[in-house]
Order: structure tokens, then C-alpha cells, then sequence
């Protein structure tokens, strides 16, 4: 019941909005996977820190999208090296969290896949922002970029409250001071 409760509360968090998301993950549905039965989830994480890991590697792959838009299209040679300078961030931060996905015995999936969910942007929003330039692209950047640093902090903070591996809850901390500072850092950005 605590799991459960706990996959709830991430859910909430993040407005998924899938009700598929606030019971237990479903199975993956390659036939060469093991059966959700059959997953060995190593017993130092939580239910909450294996939802955390599934979620913020599509957000941080996501953002990934777009920060290589940013580095091509943003107008202001500022906003291109910030950019730059978080993808680097998040490409290593993507790395951490597969690593401890493999860790935990999770398999490889993405329940979130065609949600909306907040601090990740959809699809639809990802092709309208490749067809912005000027200033125009580094307004919708930001604002999206802002989005995705809020939530993402949001979430970090929830991991060091009711995480359980230590592993996790570090690389959540570690997050949550990045992401304070690049929003701190893309405030100064745009108020020029």
C-alpha cells in the first residue's frame, strides 16, 4: 500500500494523467523482456525512487531535443552557450540515471511515453519550437526550459523526503542544487 501510495503521489507531482500511473507499472510489452512477476528489484530502492528514475530519464532525453535546438537556433549567443553548457549537464545526468536504473533491475521501458506530463514538452510543442527562430524561439525556450527546471526540482526535492537508495537520493540532491542554479542562471538570461 505504500508503494502504491507513493506511485500516487509521483503521479500527482508530475500530472501524468494516465491512469495507468497511479498503479503498479505495467509489464513491458516486448516479448523479449521478463514479466513485471519476474523483475529482481534490488530491495534498496522504493517504489518512489524506481518511478523518479523512469521519469526523469525521458524528461532529461526530451530536453536533450531541445537544447540542441537552442544551440543552433537561439538568437542570443548567451542562451547558445547556456544551452550547450546543459546539455553537457544532462547528458551525464542521463548516464547516472540508466546506471542506476540497471542497478535497481528495473527493465529498460518508458511508461510515460505520449503523456503530457509537466516539465516535459510534447511533441507537437517540440516541432512548433523548430519552426521559431529569433526571438521569438528564445522566449519559448525559456519558458519551457523554466518549466522543466521547476518540475524537475519539485521532483528531486520529493526524492530526498521519501526516496529510499542512497545512491538516488544523492544524485536527486545533486539535481536539485544544479537546476536551482540554471534557473537562478536563466533568469539573468532573460531579463536582459
Amino acid at each position: 500500500m505504500k508503494a502504491l501510495a507513493a506511485l500516487t503521489l509521483l503521479a500527482v507531482l508530475v500530472g501524468c494523467g494516465s491512469p495507468a500511473a497511479t498503479s503498479a507499472p505495467p509489464p513491458p510489452t516486448t516479448a523479449a523482456s521478463t514479466p513485471a512477476t519476474e523483475w529482481k528489484i534490488d530491495p534498496s530502492f522504493n517504489a518512489l525512487d524506481l518511478a523518479w528514475i523512469e521519469l526523469m530519464i525521458p524528461m532529461d532525453e526530451q530536453l536533450l531535443r531541445v537544447l540542441a535546438m537552442a544551440e543552433k537556433q537561439a538568437a542570443d549567443p548567451a542562451l547558445r552557450a547556456f544551452a550547450t553548457a546543459m546539455a553537457a549537464g544532462h547528458r551525464d545526468e542521463v548516464e547516472k540515471l540508466k546506471l542506476n536504473r540497471t542497478r535497481s533491475g528495473m527493465p529498460v521501458r518508458n511508461p510515460h511515453a505520449g503523456h503530457d506530463m509537466a516539465g516535459m514538452m510534447t511533441e507537437p510543442e517540440i516541432v512548433a519550437l523548430g519552426k521559431t527562430s529569433g526571438p521569438a524561439f528564445d522566449q519559448l525556450f525559456a519558458k519551457n526550459l523554466k518549466e522543466h527546471l521547476d518540475e524537475s526540482i519539485v521532483l528531486a526535492k520529493d526524492i530526498g523526503s521519501n526516496g529510499k537508495d542512497a545512491a538516488v537520493k544523492y544524485l536527486a540532491d545533486s539535481i536539485r542544487t544544479t537546476r536551482s542554479a540554471q534557473l537562478a542562471e536563466l533568469a539573468s538570461l532573460t531579463k536582459k
